[in-house]
């Protein structure tokens, strides 16, 4: 794929975004972002969506093909159960000084203890940020509050790269994320029953791809 490698200057006139002494930085042109709401509505056009409508048993439906996509909450619904590990994750939204429009950066390595750090824009309040995949093992139906630990990391990252209109985050959510040891997907059939664990965020991504695939195996079974 097409990439670019930029000095620090360079970066900063451009992006508004600070580099530490030494490095450079390396740019996708063609890289972006999903924006997740919209996605989700251009998939669920023309399905019968049906929110606050829990399913506890596989049972109750009267179908010959069943597809489960449960997230967190599928070796609920499916035996044997799969193996994926489940954690609560930190999400940090912040204000820059500067509102130009900058593209999503990644940071890891020594200088960040191993962690991956990530930010990308943000609608609301200018951009969002977190480390990937650190959060702690969880219970997805037990409610969890922001690692503050992890909001504490995120902020002094990202404080090293952007300058901040206010020096804590504005807002800091929760995701859950579902994960197999490899990051694989899951996508498999089993009799009527239609697997599919795309392993949270990095599955988004892959969403029409991943769609087509279940689909298929449904498809299949039919």
């Amino acid at each position: 794929m097409p990439w670019q490698c930029l000095e620090r200057d360079e970066v900063e006139r451009r992006f508004a975004l600070t580099l530490p002494a030494g490095t450079f930085a390396v740019l996708q042109p063609e890289a972006g972002i999903v924006r997740a709401d919209r996605a989700l509505a251009a998939f669920g056009r023309g399905i019968d969506v049906r929110y606050g409508a829990r399913v506890t048993s596989l049972a109750q439906l009267d179908a010959r093909c069943v597809v489960v996509t449960a997230g967190a909450w599928v070796n609920e619904l499916v035996a044997p159960p799969l193996p994926v590990r489940v954690t609560r994750e930190t999400v940090c939204y912040f204000r820059p000084v500067d509102p130009r429009p900058r593209p999503a950066f990644v940071s890891f390595g020594p200088t960040t203890g191993g962690i991956c750090f990530y930010a990308l824009a943000d609608t609301v309040h200018g951009i969002k940020a977190a480390a990937h995949h650190a959060g702690a093992e969880a219970d997805p139906w037990q409610a969890g509050a922001p690692d503050a630990k992890l909001v504490e990391a995120t902020t002094a990252w990202l404080a090293q790269h952007v300058a901040l209109a206010e020096p804590r985050p504005v807002e800091a959510q929760t995701c859950l994320y579902t994960t197999t040891a490899d990051e694989r997907f899951i996508l498999e059939r089993r009799g009527r029953v239609v697997v599919g664990s795309a392993c949270s965020g990095h599955g988004f991504k892959f969403a029409p791809a991943i769609g087509a695939r279940l689909a298929a195996l449904a498809m299949d079974v039919l």
